[in-house]
């Protein structure tokens, strides 16, 4: 997809300096620019920093994971797919294609990630074979052993579901949990292989959904100082209190809305719901968005600094023209430029664009990229 020509985005807010501001954004050879260019008129638009997502749930097809990132504002993010009980012994090399398959040019800018099972203990040294061969750069400790070993045991329909939304039948699932079961003791040493072979590579690593303060303390101890998506307060406050990180996920409102009420969340993640994130985040800011600039950090600036990305996540000059065009009026993206290339498109502002003329016409289906 080429570079869009210079241009200046005018008439709309924007927000840039923690504050929402009535300035224009110059875009030139894909980054924030100045100086007097042809202007595009975004009148009742606001203009912010590019989503940053650092837990984006995988689509079975790349294009559709691509196309759900850009039109909800996301302009990088780490496609994370899960190693669980999936496929058996083999899973690492499944996840290998599935990243091999997502990552790379394209709009937007996927890096890769994974989520571990825990209670695998059985692939330890593939596990990190295969995040050494595709330069992981971040990776989640994350369990569903005791919610499906509680399903098995109290609700058998339920349980037989999870076993087919995983590929395999239900006994299948339950010779792997039963295996995982007689192997809880190794779980321990097998996380601290990892920890050190991820530190020996520089990546980052956290927790997905710790139950509880005790939980979220053993995995900081082993280094992993991301706490993402804390399924209790006690989680999110021992992660508070070690300074680690907090991310919240878009997928469990409640939740969220309750630990930002106690001040706990550095970070806002799609975590499965990408659409969540920009209808989540105008309703967080009021009615005035007296705090859209607050709350615009978590998905923007915060995330950034966490990966040290420093050419993104501000609307500065010289960073990478990364923006989010959101509509006042129906408060949905309406435009998503990916380091000065135009991957989403539609509403009113595809007529906006089409009478600067960017695109060649108003008419037609949003475009996003492929």
């Amino acid at each position: 997809m080429p570079l869009l020509p210079s241009l200046r985005l005018v008439g709309a807010t924007i927000l840039r300096d923690g504050e929402l501001r009535q300035r224009s954004v110059a875009i030139a050879r894909g980054r924030i620019s100045k100086g007097p260019l042809p202007a595009v008129d975004l009148d009742g638009y606001l203009i912010l920093p590019g989503i940053i997502d650092l837990l984006l749930r995988p689509q079975p097809v790349r294009a559709e994971t691509a196309r759900r990132a850009v039109s909800a504002g996301i302009t990088t993010a780490w496609l994370t797919p899960g190693w669980s009980w999936q496929a058996g012994h083999d899973a690492p090399w499944r996840d290998q294609a599935t990243l091999r398959d997502a990552i790379g040019p394209g709009l937007p800018d996927l890096h890769p990630a994974i989520s571990i099972e825990s209670h695998r203990t059985d692939s330890t040294a593939e596990l990190i074979e295969l995040c050494r061969t595709l330069k992981v750069e971040l990776a989640w400790f994350e369990s569903s052993f005791a919610r499906l070993q509680d399903l098995r045991q109290h609700d058998t329909p339920a349980y037989a579901h999870e076993a087919l939304r995983l590929g395999m039948d239900h006994a299948d699932l339950s010779r792997m949990l039963d295996d995982a079961a007689g192997r809880r003791r190794e779980v321990p040493r097998h996380l601290c292989r990892l920890a050190e072979a991820f530190d020996d590579m520089a990546l980052r690593y956290g927790s997905v959904g710790d139950t509880g303060g005790a939980m979220r303390e053993t995995h900081s101890m082993i280094g992993a100082g991301l706490a993402a998506c804390p399924a209790a307060h006690s989680a999110a406050a021992a992660a508070r209190a070690m300074g680690d990180p907090v991310l919240l996920s878009a997928a469990d409102e409640d939740r969220l809305r309750d630990l930002l009420r106690g001040g706990l969340g550095d970070v806002i993640v799609s975590d499965g719901a990408p659409d969540r994130l920009v209808p989540l985040a105008l309703s967080l800011a009021g009615p005035d968005l007296a705090e859209l600039p607050r709350i615009w950090a978590m998905l923007s600036s915060r995330p950034a600094e966490i990966m040290r990305l420093a050419d993104r996540g501000r609307l500065d000059h010289g960073c990478r023209a990364d923006v989010t065009v959101v509509s006042r009026r129906s408060c949905r993206v309406e435009a998503t430029i990916c380091a000065g290339r135009l991957a989403y498109l539609s509403g009113e502002a595809r007529q906006r664009f089409a009478d600067a003329g960017i695109v060649p016409g108003s008419e037609g289906p949003a475009i996003a990229a492929e």
